[in-house]
């Protein structure tokens, strides 16, 4: 569930701040991480590219099971790096 809904919630904050920012972003999960690369870049959010990449491969492996489960997750990580992504998109639209 965390990898599935997890990578959601990280996608939807990438998506805000591209819009925020007016960045074009598509419906693609490993542009979505180019985006968050390029937003940690130009705007100090932190870089959750790899997270990104490594819940849709989770999903993935429990959904269709065509890739390897990423073995190097874990969930407290993952729920500590997603709340503070959350907070810091929602701190810098406030702030701008």
């Amino acid at each position: 569930d965390l990898s599935i809904y997890g990578l959601y919630c990280l996608e939807a904050a990438v998506k805000a701040a591209a819009i925020h920012f007016r960045v074009v972003i598509s419906a693609n999960h490993y542009e979505k991480a180019k985006i968050a690369k390029q937003l940690a870049h130009t705007h100090g959010l932190p870089d959750i590219s790899t997270l990104l990449i490594d819940l849709n491969s989770a999903r993935k492996a429990r959904a269709y099971g065509d890739v390897e489960f990423p073995e190097k997750l874990n969930a407290e990580d993952i729920a500590t790096q997603i709340e503070d992504y959350v907070i810091a998109v929602t701190e810098l639209i406030e702030r701008v």
